[in-house]
């Protein structure tokens, strides 16, 4: 089993150098743990499985979305031979994953694929009585009560998109991937995102809440 509840260490992303030249992909995270290098694999996991995890967690729900995320860890790690770093990075190859995965169990169990949407609607899928607690997963990253009440305004998808973007460093395309959106959809929702944000958060202020 690969643990999701322990801190993960941030290690330095491998995908900037890894597209830089064949000498630097074969010598990266990414190109040793394609070639079966074990450790470079868990260091990959250590740095990339909670984006997973989140991900999991909004497209399946709490519970379902656990299991998930397991699963995925599992299949990266019986899949990575099949993983080429020279047309992508690992984060996004992973999430890709992720998603199918959670698409899948979904489907096995009748269940409906959360769906996210624009800014104004809903989310519908028959999980969505469990509600995502990404705030929780910001609390503890970004250290900061207050944004995570800001985070929790926002609307689902939205809020993933920014988490994935500046908790998990994740790009355009990896988020667009992952979604399944458009990236002017991904970049829009970002730009809405850290508005609201900050418009949340000056109210906050406002209002004497906690720093």
């Amino acid at each position: 089993m690969i643990a999701l509840t322990a801190p993960l260490p941030s290690l330095p992303r491998a995908a900037t150098s890894a597209r830089s030249g064949r000498g630097t992909i074969e010598d990266s995270l990414e190109g040793r743990a394609s070639r079966g290098d074990r450790r470079a694999l868990e260091a990959l996991l250590r740095e990339h499985a909670r984006a997973v995890h989140d991900l999991c967690r909004y497209l399946a729900g709490p519970t379902e979305g656990r299991d998930a995320a397991q699963e995925s860890l599992e299949k990266i790690v019986t899949s990575i031979a099949r993983f080429d770093p020279t047309k992508g990075s690992f984060r996004g190859w992973a999430l890709t994953l992720a998603r199918n995965v959670c698409r899948d169990r979904l489907r096995r169990r009748g269940l409906e694929r959360r769906t996210f949407v624009g800014e104004g609607d809903e989310v519908t899928a028959t999980t969505a009585s469990e509600a995502p607690d990404v705030e929780r997963v910001a609390l503890a990253r970004i250290e900061s009560r207050r944004l995570a009440a800001a985070l929790e305004t926002l609307p689902e998808g939205m809020r993933l998109a920014i988490v994935l973007f500046h908790v998990h460093d994740s790009t355009y395309e990896e988020i667009a991937t992952a979604l399944e959106i458009p990236i002017g959809t991904v970049m829009t929702w970002l730009h809405r995102g850290r508005k609201r944000l900050r418009v949340a958060l000056e109210s906050d202020t406002t209002t004497g809440g906690e720093p």
